[in-house]
């Protein structure tokens, strides 16, 4: 299909194309940049709320995707707490989407990690 889009993303896939209400793979790479890691996340809100979630849904989806991927991965993790302040300085500055600090916020929160 000349639409299909696939982005590699470690362990998994990102397929723009993907029929249903899920995400494969993983958000957090050892080798991606901390902003390619916010325009992934905002792209999985995109393709979710094209599929029919609400902004919230979607946010809670994504946050909870990358929850699960800390809680597997010590490494993630460590970079999801990198991200965290990466996400709050250019949420403030204007740089990136609310909605992405929002997905930052949930993941964080659900893995007992204050704000």
């Amino acid at each position: 299909m000349a639409n299909d889009h696939n982005i590699y993303m470690g362990s998994g896939n990102y397929s723009q194309s993907i029929k249903g209400n899920y995400i494969q793979g993983n958000f957090i790479s050892r080798s991606q940049d901390l902003s390619e890691v916010t325009a992934q996340i905002q792209e999985s809100l995109i393709q979710l709320q094209t599929q029919g979630y609400t902004p919230q849904d979607a946010q809670q989806k994504v946050a909870s995707d990358l929850a699960s991927q800390a809680n597997n991965d010590s490494q993630a993790k460590s970079r999801l707490l990198k991200l965290r302040q990466y996400v709050f300085d250019a949420g403030a500055n204007g740089l990136i989407g609310e909605a992405v600090v929002g997905v930052v916020k949930l993941a964080l929160g659900l893995l007992g990690i204050s704000l």
